[in-house]
This record gives C-alpha cells, structure tokens and sequence, in this order.
C-alpha cells in the first residue's frame, strides 16, 4: 500500500507514467482521501492510511479551510476532493484557497508558496511631495476655512468638512503615481536580446503556424526562463555574500523573512450555513458578526436599578453644561501634532498624521476654535466617529469562521488628536478629585504591568509572613469590545 500511495502522489504532481499499470491504483485514485485531520466532512479508509504514512515519512498535508467541493444534489454535503503533500519545502506557504471563477461544482484550488501576490511589488505607487503640501497649506483662499464655528454643532461639522475636503484636495494635488521598479537594475544585454528573439518567434507563431515555428519558439521561452531564473539566483547570491548590517537592504530583507505576509480572506461561513464569496458578501458577514457580538443577549437581571440608572443620566444630561473646562491652546496643539507618530495610517478621511504636520499657524488655529467649540458643546463629532474596520485573523483559529477575526478601528487623526485633550482633561479631573484608587494600574501613566505584578507578589509574599489567607478574583472578559461607529 505504501507503494501505491507513493505512486498516487506523484500522479498528483503529473507524473503520470507507470501509473495506472494496476486495477487496485485506479480504484484507490478514484476514492477520495478523506479525513476529517484536513477538513473533510468524514475519513474514509484511504484517509487513514494516508494519515498513518504522514506521520511514518514525516511530510505535511495541506488542504484548504473551506470546502471546494458543491454537489448539485440536496443530499450530499460540501467537502474538499483536492489536498496537497509537502515535504522538506523551504518555501513558505503563501495560501491555499479555492477560486471562484467558475460556474462548475468543483471549483478550481489555488496554491501560493513564497510571496504572495499581494506581497510583490506593485506597478504602482502613490508618493506625496510633503514639502509642496506644507507650502500649499500656508496659503488658504477659502473664505470657508476663515470662519471660526459659533455655538451651533452644524457650524462645528461644516468647519470640519471644510477642512477635511481642503487638506485631501492639497494633498492630492502634490501626489503622483511612479512605478515602483523604476530603481530596479535591469537584465543583462544577452537576456534581453534573447528575449526579443522569442518574441519574434511568436509572433512568426502567429502568423505562420507550423511544427518547426512552434518548437522553435517553445525553445526560446525555455531559454528565457532559464537565464532569468540564472540572472535572479547570481544576483540573490551576491546580495547574501556582500550584505551586512549597515547595507540598506539589510533590514528589508530582515523584514521579508521574519513576516509571514498577508493571505487573503477565504470564503466566510455565515450563521445559516452559506458562504460568502465576494468582498461585499465577506465584509457584511463580518460586520453582523461584530454586531452580535457588541449586542445585549442576556437579559437585565435588576430592571429597576437599571431604570434608576437611566433616570440618573437622563437627568445629568439635561443639566446646563459648565464652563470649567480649560480651553484649549495653541500651544497645547503644536505640542501634540509634533508628538504624532508619521506612520500611523489614516482614517476614513484620509488624512495622515505626517499630513497634519503640515498644517500652517492659521490651520492650528482653526483645529483650535473647532476644539473649544466642541468642549463649549460637549459635542463630539460624528464624522469622527466613523472608522473603518479590518479584521486581523487570529492565531490558530479556523479563518473561514467571522468570529476568528479581531476587528481593528482606523479612526480619524483628527478624531485621535481631540481624544488627546479630552484625555487630559479627563484625567486631571478624576486624579484632582480623587476618584481613582492608587491601585488602578490600566491606562495610566508611569504604571506598568510588571510593577502591579510586583505589588501582587508581594502583597501574597507579606500575607504569608503573617500567616493570613490571600484571596484573589481574576476576570478574564472573552471578545470585550469598544463600541465603535462603523462605515458602510
């Protein structure tokens, strides 16, 4: 049986020869390899086998997390007919995922080792000429921008849509799409004669189709293939022998290696049963999915000390704001904004920390009256609310099920940097009056976690000086989350 097994994977790489010499290959073959250890709805015999010599030979089974696999008839259930064996493949595995380009019930498998597609270099990319924006940024001929929000919240959301359209609309104007292998050496003489040779093959393909034409081009793509392949190899070989820690490719390199690269979202598993296949369908089965999560199921265990609480802010809510805030400087800002870090990626508006540095005297001045007019408000805006979400698949869960993934809010910088200062403002409060114990160690400054675990040791190390009994709680809150406008 091992024998046979050895043939039927060399069948499956297309090694066809000497194959199908015996009934009892023909009859494994045509029986699935089925186990339940790749994601197969049952194991079958041929599956164990299979499993059992894995583990003898030490080699890996790679099968894809969601079924490949759509029988027309309503009896039968999705399962994955296409797996793949590997063994000692220095190669990473990029992705394994099914491709839904077909109309068939066995949809076509797709196997990436190295880089994925996504990971290689694209033929463009978008640079931005910072030193123009900041010179744009100081010349403002929009009598909107000059108006500094009154009382009202739709003057605060007008002021900041303004700003927010001014900022994308410089910022684009200063950025331009280069390629992105302009910097790339380009491939020896030799290579490139020999490849215009094997396009003048083709195109005599082309045109005159016959034995000889047809050989003859075949030959040329060979040859190209090899002496790219050989120009790739030379020239990866000389970068490991002359590179060193101060080479500049020494840390890009450092980098590629040490990443596992991005794979994309295989199709996701809604509540019901079906998939979701495209992009939209994937991104509305995560968002329900986020949705549930951050809603009420249980019920309230005490209705009417939770009415009694509602009572409480409805009744804070009404009451007069008070002016007890300090303002906000100009100052304050700057010292924020040159603070912020240039590669922290922007929010639904666009706008990037590096592009908020930018921002002239009179732009800081007008974030300021924005500010001061929401904290004279105690509004903050909705348009800094929105953020967009991308799901980071968590380890070691199954990616095909939207729960496995943990979702990430990119907000608005500006949003970010009026949260800033109503952090400090928050915070001097609460330590002014008292209101947070000396033993809160989250979210404040100069209080790591190993000096709360410290306190704890030695909390319990003084205890059994003492011969006094230590009692500790731990909670551990499974899938807490923030709550979080989202974007459609």
């Amino acid at each position: 049986m091992a024998d046979r097994l050895y043939k039927l994977i060399f069948l499956e790489v297309g090694i066809v020869s000497q194959c199908y010499q015996t009934h009892n290959l023909k009859r494994i073959y045509t029986t699935f390899l089925a186990n339940i250890e790749w994601n197969c709805v049952e194991s079958n015999t041929n599956g164990r086998i299979l499993a059992d010599l894995r583990d003898t030979l030490e080699f890996d089974v790679i099968a894809p997390l969601t079924p490949i696999h759509f029988p027309d008839k309503d009896g039968d259930r999705p399962d994955i007919l296409d797996i793949a064996l590997m063994k000692n493949v220095n190669l990473k595995l990029g992705c394994i995922d099914s491709l839904q380009r077909l109309s068939s019930d066995h949809r076509p498998l797709l196997m990436r080792l190295g880089l994925t597609s996504d990971n290689r270099p694209r033929d463009k990319k978008i640079t931005t000429n910072w030193k123009k924006v900041s010179i744009a940024l100081e010349e403002i001929d929009t009598p909107a921008l000059n108006k500094i929000p009154n009382e009202s919240t739709n003057d605060i959301d007008n002021a900041i849509g303004t700003l927010t359209s001014h900022i994308t609309k410089v910022v684009k104007n200063c950025s331009r799409k280069i390629p992105v292998n302009s910097d790339h050496p380009k491939l020896p003489a030799s290579v490139r004669k020999l490849m215009r040779a094997k396009n003048a093959a083709l195109r005599r393909v082309s045109d005159f189709s016959n034995p000889a034409n047809r050989s003859y081009a075949r030959a040329l793509q060979r040859k190209v293939r090899e002496r790219v392949r050989e120009v790739h190899n030379n020239n990866w070989s000389a970068l490991m022998e002359g590179i060193t820690p101060t080479h500049k490719a020494y840390w890009q390199v450092a980098k590629a290696l040490k990443s596992d690269g991005y794979e994309p979202v295989p199709a996701l598993k809604n509540p019901d049963n079906t998939l979701a296949f495209e992009d939209r369908e994937k991104a509305e089965c995560l968002a329900n999915s986020i949705e549930r999560q951050c809603s009420h199921t249980s019920p309230t265990h005490d209705p009417l000390h939770t009415s009694r609480i509602e009572e409480e802010v409805r009744q804070k809510v009404s009451l007069d704001p008070k002016d007890d805030l300090d303002p906000v400087t100009l100052d304050e800002v700057k010292g924020l904004v040159k603070n912020l870090k240039t590669r922290k990626v922007s929010g639904l508006d666009g706008i990037s920390n590096k592009a908020i540095k930018c921002f002239s005297s009179p732009l800081l001045a007008l974030l300021v009256a924005i500010f001061n007019a929401c904290l004279k408000n105690c509004y903050f805006p909705e348009v800094w609310k929105d953020a967009v979400i991308i799901g980071i698949p968590k380890p070691g869960k199954p990616r095909d099920l939207p729960t496995s993934y943990r979702p990430i809010s990119l907000l608005s910088s500006l949003g970010k940097l009026y949260e800033k200062i109503l952090k400090s403002r928050l915070s001097d409060h609460l330590f002014k009056k008292g209101l947070i114990i000396d033993e809160q160690f989250g979210f404040r400054p100069h209080h790591s976690c190993p000096q709360q675990a410290l306190r704890l040791v030695e909390y319990i190390s003084e205890g059994f000086k003492r011969k006094h009994k230590t009692v500790a709680v731990f909670f551990d809150v499974a899938k807490a989350l923030i709550g979080f406008g989202t974007q459609a």
